[in-house]
């Protein structure tokens, strides 16, 4: 039986569980935030953003509408030859719907809906929803670390160049290796063929690789009795002297080509990816 929980504890609970709330849904499944996901956390925030939306969209009219009153609506009135009950009506609704054009007040009304639908979302289909401005930021933040990564990943690998392909009798850990300047789009189970033998990915990582740095893609072999799932991706050995197929160091200049298991001594089921 769980130890129950103290004042003190449950108060950073429950200050945690709010904070949390205005995260992207996405974030909130990391599994150190999960414990901290609450239902009525979400109905409450979503309660304080309708209430803090509504109480701010009214306090703005009212300055808006002051300050209207006392500039630009006291010039329309004192400019008038005669004044009657039209022109101040005029004056008050031209100060209303004038402050319902203005940017800030586009926000504020998009907080009070989007907190009606995080209120909804959260009590009737258990969703954690969070706050839209900082999920907007929080998807820039990330495009930034990505091209970031990319233009570090660039400088590292360098110029274009071929594939390269060293077989297992050729490396320190046994294993069929591919140095490429690109990130393949494989799975982490992905079925290679070479030279009517089944690889499996082991692993992936950029590597330092002559004078530049490569993705180096690591291939076991595969048992003639393992079933071949997914797509397979069919790789050549570019036309090389016997003198580099004894050193078994060949650079291959083929793409990679999506195949189905057409060898007849090997087992194969179409499927998706491991």
């Amino acid at each position: 039986m769980p130890k129950p929980l103290n004042l003190w504890e449950r108060l950073i609970f429950v200050a945690v569980a709010m904070a949390i709330t205005v995260l992207p849904e996405r974030a909130k499944s990391h599994d150190r935030l999960q414990p901290y996901v609450s239902t009525a956390a979400h109905v409450l925030s979503a309660y304080l953003e309708v209430a803090l939306a509504a109480g701010l969209f009214v306090w703005g009219m009212i300055s808006w509408v002051s300050r209207f009153s006392h500039g630009a609506g006291w010039t329309y009135l004192a400019s008038q030859p005669t004044l009657g009950y039209g022109d101040f009506f005029a004056m008050g609704a031209l100060g209303y719907i004038s402050y319902l054009f203005r940017p800030t007040t586009w926000l504020i009304m998009y907080c009070f809906a989007e907190g009606v639908v995080r209120a909804l979302e959260a009590a009737f289909w258990d969703r954690p929803v969070g706050l839209g401005v900082v999920s907007l930021g929080w998807r820039v933040a990330i495009w930034v670390r990505t091209a970031a990564r990319r233009r570090r990943l660039a400088t590292l690998i360098g110029p274009p160049r071929p594939d390269e392909i060293v077989l297992p009798a050729r490396t320190r850990s046994g294993l069929l290796e591919i140095y490429s300047v690109e990130e393949k789009p494989w799975s982490d189970y992905q079925v290679v063929k070479l030279d009517d033998e089944f690889y499996q990915l082991a692993t992936r990582q950029v590597v330092p690789h002559g004078p530049h740095h490569a993705w180096r893609y690591q291939l076991h072999r595969m048992e003639t009795s393992e079933v071949l799932r997914g797509g397979i991706v069919h790789l050549t050995m570019a036309p090389a002297s016997a003198a580099d197929r004894e050193r078994a160091r060949t650079p291959s200049g083929a793409g990679p080509e999506d195949l189905t298991p057409s060898d007849p001594t090997r087992p194969g089921t179409p499927a998706h990816d491991r």
